[in-house]
C-alpha cells in the first residue's frame, strides 16, 4: 500500500508542448477501462483564459446547498487535493491515494503515457461516481478541443474571456487559441459565453453554428447564474433560487486581501493583460493616489510586456523577481521584456528577499502578482498556512518542481 506522497509521485508526469495537440483517443481508452464514470452524472465544462476557475466555483456554489456537486479545477496552490472537491470539501489523502492506484492500474494495462492532468481528470471522474454526485463542474486545463476534460459529453459549455496565452501549445495566434477553446461546444449542445473581442466572438458563433449548438453571450458578472438558469430550464437540475449576479467566492490567491504590520497586501494570480487591467482597477479602489509597491514573478509563454504595461506609472514601484516553477522567467528576463518608461523598476532575483524588502518599504499597499505560483509562494512566506498545510504544500511542490520531475521533462 502506497502513501499519499508516493501517489503524488505517480501523478507527477509532465506534459510537453511537443505532445500537443493530440487526439483524445488515448484518454477515451483510459475512462473506458474505468467503465466510463463520466456517464454517471451530467457535466458542466468551462474553458477560457481568465476567470474560468472562479466561474466554476461560482456555479458550484450556487448548487452546493441543493445538490451533491463535484468540482474539478486546476491548478492547485498548495495541495493537489484542491483540484477535487465535493460541496466545498477536498478529497482526503486516503481517497486520492486509493483512487489513483485504480486509475494507474488501468493506465498501465493500456501501456500508454498519461500526463499529470490526464491522470487527475480520470481520477476526478472516477471519484465523482464513487461519491454519487448529482452533477460535476469541470474546468478545462489548457485549450479545450484536445483537453482531457473534453472527453465528457457536457450538458453545458461555459466560456469565459479568451486572451492570448499558452501560445506555444495552442498555435500562436488569438484565433488558434480561441479555436481550441471553442472545441468544448458540442454537437446539438448548449453553450454560454462571456463577451469577447469581435474576432473571438465570430469564431465561437461559427463553431456553435457548425455544431448546431445553441449559444448565448452573457455578462461575465452573471455567467454562473445564467449557467444554472440554463440547467434549470432544461430540467438538468431542480429549480433553485438564483441571485441577480454571480456569488462573490473568495479563492486563495485571487484578489486575496491581507493585513500585516499596518500594510495591506493584495495577492492575485493575474497573468494576462486583461487580468492586469482588473487588478489595476482593484488597486485604484484601494489606493487611488499613493505609491504602491508591486512584486511581480511570471511564467514563460505569457504576454509579459502587455501585462506589465498596465502598471507603467510613476506611482508604481515594481520589483521583478523569480517565482517557484521550472517555467518561471528570471527577474532579468522579465525586465528585458518589460521596457517600461515611467514605473520605478528594481530587480531582486530572490523571492523571499523581494517580499521582505517590500514589507520594510514605506508603501502601505503591497501587491504581489504575475502567476498563481507567485500567489502560492507568497501565502507560504506570509504564514497563511497552518503547520500541516505548509508541510503538504512544500512536499507537493518538491514533487512537481523537484529534480525527479525536471528529469522527466528531458
Amino acid at each position: 500500500m502506497i502513501d499519499y506522497y508516493e501517489a503524488l509521485e505517480i501523478l507527477s508526469q509532465p506534459i510537453r508542448a511537443s505532445d500537443l495537440p493530440h487526439s483524445l483517443d488515448h484518454m477515451r481508452r483510459l475512462v473506458e477501462a474505468l467503465d466510463n464514470p463520466q456517464h454517471a452524472y451530467p457535466c458542466v465544462v468551462t474553458a477560457g483564459s481568465v476567470g474560468k476557475g472562479t466561474t466554476c466555483h461560482q456555479i458550484a456554489a450556487l448548487m452546493n446547498d441543493h445538490l451533491n456537486v463535484g468540482l474539478f479545477t486546476s491548478p492547485h496552490l498548495h495541495s493537489f487535493r484542491e483540484r477535487f472537491v465535493i460541496n466545498g470539501q477536498m478529497i482526503t489523502q486516503v481517497d486520492l491515494t486509493a483512487g489513483l492506484q485504480i486509475v494507474n492500474q488501468a493506465a498501465k494495462k493500456l501501456v500508454t503515457y498519461y500526463s499529470t492532468f490526464e491522470l487527475a481528470t480520470a481520477l476526478a471522474l472516477w471519484w465523482f461516481r464513487q461519491q454519487a454526485v448529482d452533477i460535476a463542474v469541470l474546468e478545462i486545463g489548457i485549450g479545450g478541443r484536445y483537453d482531457a476534460v473534453n472527453i465528457v459529453h457536457n450538458t453545458l459549455a461555459v466560456i469565459t474571456p479568451i486572451e492570448y496565452e499558452h501560445a506555444a501549445m495552442l498555435g500562436g495566434t488569438l484565433e488558434s487559441i480561441a479555436s481550441h477553446k471553442a472545441g468544448i461546444i458540442q454537437a446539438q449542445g448548449y453553450a454560454i459565453a462571456a463577451p469577447q473581442v469581435a474576432e473571438v466572438e465570430a469564431l465561437l458563433r461559427e463553431e456553435a453554428s457548425s455544431q448546431q449548438a445553441t449559444m448565448t453571450i452573457e455578462p461575465l458578472s452573471t455567467l454562473a447564474v445564467k449557467a444554472c438558469a440554463n440547467l434549470i430550464q432544461r430540467g438538468i437540475i431542480p429549480t433553485i433560487a438564483l441571485p441577480d449576479t454571480s456569488p462573490d467566492v473568495q479563492l486563495m490567491g485571487r484578489m486575496e486581501r491581507r493585513s500585516l504590520d499596518g500594510k495591506t497586501i493584495l495577492i492575485d494570480g493575474a497573468h494576462t493583460p486583461n487580468s492586469a487591467k482588473r487588478l489595476r482597477a482593484a488597486i485604484e479602489q484601494l489606493n487611488p493616489t499613493a505609491t504602491v509597491q508591486l512584486i511581480i514573478g511570471m511564467l514563460r509563454d505569457k504576454s509579459v510586456h502587455d501585462f506589465l504595461a498596465e502598471f507603467d506609472h510613476p506611482r508604481f514601484q515594481i520589483t521583478l523577481t523569480q517565482t517557484s516553477s521550472h517555467r518561471a522567467l528570471t527577474a532579468d528576463e522579465i525586465g528585458q521584456t518589460a521596457a517600461l518608461k515611467q514605473a520605478q523598476i528594481a530587480i531582486q532575483p530572490d523571492f523571499q528577499t523581494a517580499v521582505d524588502e517590500a514589507l520594510k518599504a514605506s508603501s502601505t499597499l503591497i501587491v504581489i502578482t504575475g502567476s498563481l505560483r507567485t500567489a502560492a509562494l507568497t501565502r507560504e512566506i506570509l504564514g497563511l498556512l497552518d503547520a500541516d498545510a505548509l508541510y503538504e504544500s512544500r512536499r507537493t511542490r518538491a514533487i512537481f518542481e523537484g529534480k525527479n520531475y525536471l528529469a522527466k521533462l528531458k
